[in-house]
């Protein structure tokens, strides 16, 4: 009998969730439409339901009876977004992981744009797809100028010029194992891609539309924003220490480049 094992995964796609009833019913359906389209793709889809006060465990009992493939993580209390997002990284299996969101305000029918690069060979391959809001017309303007403000401030102090850092984004495993996370904050997703840069992972940027939400309230505030700077100043000085490493390097590049589309 020739055994070979379970198939790892292509893609694995990783969705905190913390209050979003009525937006997670939409994501489930948009995601598998989209990887009905391409069966060529190998997927998972990881759900971590973090504690939610609403109806969103429910909901989602109710979905697995028509998508039960999907894996679930359950928090019996609130854990936060950063340890949502480590348990779904530390539970993928796929050679390639994508971060969305549970709101809606991702568009699931641009996954093939992030996908694409990633199964590629050659030039077109890479390791590293960040989404780019280049409009945000959902965003009230107080927002807005918050966000262009972190962005700047984030590239001005780890000399990259990247143009969107905390929205969905595709890694490989190898990089994400390669690195030791220690942001416990929203900084997290910068976290990666300035690691990915320091070990010369290949990083290509997609433009993605920012569709606002529909139900529900962002959790988004102040202090978690406040909390997520001083994360990236503490992380300002490690990195310019001698004692700083990223993790073990990548064979593919020595020199971190952006492929824009």
């Amino acid at each position: 009998m020739n055994n070979t094992g379970p198939v790892e995964p292509d893609i694995s796609f990783i969705i905190p969730v913390y209050n979003e009833e009525q937006n997670i019913i939409g994501v489930f359906r948009d995601l598998y439409e989209v990887i009905g389209k391409n069966p060529r793709w190998k997927t998972e889809i990881i759900i971590v339901e973090d504690g939610s006060k609403d109806r969103t465990r429910e909901v989602i009992k109710d979905l697995l009876t028509q998508y039960p493939q999907t894996k679930i993580i359950f928090h019996e209390v609130n854990q936060g977004y950063n340890q949502s997002m480590r348990d779904g990284l530390a539970a993928a299996q796929g050679r390639y992981l994508m971060y969305i969101g549970a709101d809606e305000e991702f568009d699931c029918s641009e996954i093939p744009a992030f996908v694409n690069p990633l199964l590629a060979d050659g030039a077109q391959h890479a390791d590293v797809v960040l989404g780019v809001r280049w409009q945000r017309n959902a965003y009230k303007l107080h927002r807005f100028f918050i966000s262009v403000i972190y962005i700047f401030v984030l590239n001005a102090m780890f000399k990259l010029r990247v143009n969107d850092y905390n929205w969905s984004q595709a890694w490989s495993r190898e990089l994400i194992h390669s690195i030791d996370l220690t942001s416990r904050s929203l900084f997290m997703l910068p976290e990666i891609i300035i690691k990915a840069f320091d070990l010369g992972y290949k990083v290509k940027e997609v433009p993605s539309n920012h569709r606002g939400r529909r139900w529900g309230k962002s959790s988004l505030n102040m202090k978690i924003m406040g909390f997520a700077l001083w994360e990236s100043i503490v992380f300002y000085f490690q990195r310019k220490s001698k004692k700083y490493s990223a993790g073990k390097p990548s064979s593919k590049s020595e020199i971190p480049q952006i492929a824009k589309s």
